[in-house]
């Protein structure tokens, strides 16, 4: 096992919003439906609704990659602390603009309730899970991927960066679930899957999370799990992202085809974002000091 590189937290990063931009037309389509109308996805193609209009826009991420960036944003700003305040008040900027039409009716409920709670809705075992949600795990494995790793002190944070919007311990589950994935995949680590079987088989949520978990770490090159679970429709923004983000901390950037970095929307931001937040994972693990004149 093996520290995470720069490489591979932009990998993560850029993966993710590959994924998701790769899923986002495709959104609620079968299988069938998807070869019947494009083949296979292999590129950015336009929104279904949009895809006879000249010009429509290709490569565009949705809240799975913006949720990403507020989280990554609010941890470089607090030097790797999760400030559920913060990154609360971030969420309200997507929830009252256009990003709000991808956002699951039961994250905007969360986030709601969760103005009342200091940004954390309560634990509350009913509440639904939603696979989206666990997309946030991303960060949290990549903070954990630098230094020494502990997996009650990474479930613990995948269970408050749950809590943003979901209180179920199912939910902090499959946040773990995929922090712990992007952690071993960042760090050449074993496959994580058959440790956490028991808990992902439970749920039929679960068990769709396990077989994305599978693909990414059986793929020999970043493509061959991105693509194979963006073709397979569903809910394909979220596993996209899922997929990507974990293939991404596996191969690097340096692994994802330049085509779709070069024709992703949001990848100048991703490229900025993902030095810093790679320093701040560096900080927090005591790995590298910030030397500063006093004044």
């Amino acid at each position: 096992m093996t520290r995470a590189t720069e490489d591979q937290f932009l990998g993560a990063l850029l993966g993710l919003a590959v994924g998701d931009a790769l899923g986002r037309p495709v959104i609620g389509m079968t299988a069938d439906e998807i070869a019947e109308r494009y083949g296979r996805i292999t590129h950015y193609v336009a929104d279904s609704d949009a895809a006879s209009e000249e010009g429509a826009a290709t490569g565009v991420i949705t809240d799975e990659t913006e949720v990403t960036l507020c989280i990554v944003e609010s941890l470089t700003t607090n030097d790797g602390l999760i400030d559920p305040e913060n990154i609360h008040a971030r969420l309200g900027f997507l929830v009252r603009g256009d990003t709000r039409n991808w956002i699951p009716e039961s994250v905007l409920a969360g986030i709601e309730a969760a103005e009342e709670h200091d940004g954390l809705v309560p634990i509350a075992d009913g509440d639904e899970v939603d696979l989206s949600v666990a997309v946030r795990g991303v960060p949290i494995g990549l903070l954990h991927a630098i230094g020494a790793q502990d997996d009650a002190v990474m479930r613990e944070e995948a269970g408050t960066i749950s809590r943003l919007s979901h209180g179920s311990a199912a939910q902090q589950a499959l946040t773990f679930a995929v922090a712990k994935a992007t952690c071993a995949a960042a760090t050449g680590g074993e496959d994580p899957l058959p440790s956490l079987r028991a808990e992902l088989d439970a749920t039929a949520t679960g068990k769709a999370l396990a077989h994305i978990i599978e693909v990414a770490f059986e793929a020999q090159v970043f493509e061959d799990g991105v693509f194979a679970i963006v073709n397979e429709g569903g809910v394909a923004d979220t596993t996209g992202a899922l997929a990507g983000a974990i293939a991404g901390a596996r191969f690097g950037a340096s692994g994802i085809p330049q085509r779709l970095i070069d024709d992703l929307d949001a990848r100048i931001y991703l490229s900025l974002a993902a030095p810093w937040f790679f320093r701040t994972a560096l900080r927090r693990a005591g790995t590298v000091i910030d030397l500063r004149i006093a004044e």
